[in-house]
């Protein structure tokens, strides 16, 4: 303080009329009722997670079977309520209703820490609230005119009561606004309210949650992939994770009912019914934040045409809230996101897929080879095989090596895998290795000399391996007094032979954390190398299933890290 100073504060309190107003002032009605709907389905996975062990907590549920939310809506009130498992006393003194606090709802879709104070002071001026936990009852009213006339006083009076045994949250809005008034009772509004709820809360409604608008269930409109379609018009899977722990399952292919000209059961009336369902569906924690978008902001760098007929995408980002790819209003997509500037590279690049295919799928005058329906694979022990219809498959968290029976566990970051080699995995991810024991082990020296390339092309070292390659071959042309030419070197495709040496004089190439680790599981990989070649070469060698597992088990760190890395 310099002398003679006098200190004072300056008050940076915000006024009550800034904070509501900069709430609701970009909100739209529709975003509101969404950001409620968000509350009841936050708290139906939380009561269910309530029953699980904790370490069952980090994947998104697979059925919301008998927990309802119901909306009533006309010209005086709005009324939403719920049997999802209520507010606790403590969240609804501290958390519920407080200004900007963040969501504490484990893989929740209420994030910001506004949805519900926004929807409040949204949609009408006079708010009740009634909450039943099943132990505990609360009641509160919010008149705004009167909270706004109380500018230094933020805390809102509530009742506690003896549980009712009736759970579940209801909130009725009345005093609505004229415009919200006029809204509320135009049946052709309510009728695009209740598209747009089927469209946004369709995984949902697909997982047994119901959701009633005036009466009736709102049907799902997700929009699903054609499963097992003629082998042309087949698309990808793709699954990988971000450092901070995001999940992204991207996939794509046909619209399940669109055909193609050359198709038998092709249909031009109902193909014209589905153009406004192509582009990039983008969900977060199974909520649907873009439908049938295509924009360049979900990869489309030319406007929708003839060669993109058919195409549907799906993107679902699965993790903590806030760090996932939303704005505040879950409407659409924040570019600057991580998580989706790492899919976007692979978003664009399969919308250009399907594009580049168009012409040859034009040309075919016969109907493509149909395949047999696909069986479902064997699941490893405890999980479930990802579905094309499903977003979201879970291959979530690392599992011992004793508790799946599959080449590769379902866990496996495809993040660098394209072509190839991504068939290799998906295959790996499903081939059960008690079943079909050569055909795994044949798969494991494939997946090998295929992560190999490419992970050493990625990492710009793949021309060292060929050189190297070239000189062990050249070493056995000596004796025949041949010399490979500069073209011949060039074109020169390394081996499981040269693959294995050249990381042994590469051990750098591990990184000084894993180097030791990764040693000796290339150790193993060499000396099980002569019984991988005699899968395919020697009639007379037979292996047992155990000694399959040992060989799975001793270099599954190699090629995760081959793949992963």
């Amino acid at each position: 303080m310099g002398k003679g100073s006098k200190p004072f504060k300056v008050d940076t309190h915000p006024t009550k009329d800034i904070v509501v107003n900069g709430l609701t002032k970009d909100a739209s009605v529709s975003a509101c009722i969404f950001d409620l709907i968000d509350n009841s389905i936050d708290a139906a996975r939380d009561s269910i997670f309530s029953r699980l062990k904790p370490d069952a907590r980090d994947e998104l549920p697979e059925s919301y079977n008998k927990y309802e939310i119901n909306l009533t809506l006309n010209g005086t009130r709005f009324k939403i309520e719920d049997n999802c498992g209520g507010i606790p006393i403590d969240k609804l003194k501290t958390l519920a209703l407080r200004f900007g606090e963040r969501s504490s709802h484990p893989l929740g879709i209420g994030v910001f820490g506004v949805g519900l104070n926004r929807a409040l002071f949204k949609l009408g001026k006079l708010s009740r609230l009634k909450t039943d936990t099943g132990t505990q009852r609360a009641e509160l009213t919010l008149d705004v005119a009167d909270y706004l006339s109380r500018k230094n006083q933020w805390e809102l009076a509530a009742e506690e009561f003896n549980t009712s045994g009736k759970i579940g949250t209801e909130i009725e809005i009345e005093q609505l606004s004229d415009d919200i008034a006029r809204d509320f009772a135009d049946k052709d509004w309510v009728q695009n309210l209740r598209h747009d709820i089927g469209r946004r809360y369709g995984h949902f409604i697909s997982k047994k949650l119901t959701i009633t608008l005036n009466g009736p269930a709102i049907k799902s409109e997700e929009v699903k992939i054609r499963e097992n379609p003629p082998v042309e018009y087949e698309g990808e899977y793709k699954f990988y994770k971000t450092e901070d722990g995001i999940s992204i399952h991207i996939q794509y292919g046909q619209h399940k009912d669109h055909r193609f000209s050359n198709e038998r059961d092709y249909d031009q009336q109902r193909n014209a019914t589905l153009t406004n369902q192509y582009g990039w569906n983008v969900l977060c924690n199974d909520r649907v934040i873009l439908f049938s978008d295509q924009s360049r902001k979900t990869g489309w760098d030319t406007k929708l045409h003839s060669e993109h007929y058919g195409f549907v995408g799906i993107v679902s980002f699965v993790g903590s809230p806030d760090k996932l790819p939303w704005n505040t209003t879950k409407t659409d997509i924040d570019l600057n996101n991580e998580a989706y500037g790492l899919a976007l590279k692979d978003m664009r690049l399969y919308a250009e897929k399907w594009r580049a295919t168009a012409d040859r799928r034009k040309k075919t005058k016969t109907p493509p080879r149909q395949l047999p329906p696909k069986k479902a694979a064997k699941p490893s022990v405890g999980k479930k095989p990802p579905t094309k219809t499903a977003p979201t498959p879970k291959p979530t968290t690392k599992v011992d090596h004793n508790e799946f029976r599959t080449v590769l566990p379902e866990d496996i970051n495809e993040r660098h895998c394209d072509d190839k080699l991504l068939a290799l995995v998906h295959e790996a991810k499903k081939l059960d290795l008690d079943d079909l024991t050569y055909s795994g082990l044949a798969l494991i020296r494939m997946i090998f000399e295929t992560s190999a390339v490419t992970f050493l092309d990625r990492n710009k070292k793949y021309g060292e391996l060929q050189a190297f390659g070239a000189d062990r071959y050249q070493k056995k042309l000596d004796k025949k007094a041949k010399i490979l030419t500069e073209e011949e070197r060039k074109k020169y495709i390394p081996k499981i032979d040269d693959m294995i040496p050249f990381f042994q004089n590469n051990v750098g190439l591990w990184g000084a954390a894993k180097a030791t680790h990764l040693k000796h599981s290339l150790s193993e990989m060499g000396k099980y190398q002569p019984k991988l070649n005699s899968v395919l070469h020697n009639p007379w060698q037979a292996i047992n299933r155990s000694e399959a597992f040992q060989i799975r088990d001793a270099v599954l760190p190699l090629l995760r890290h081959l793949i992963e890395t």
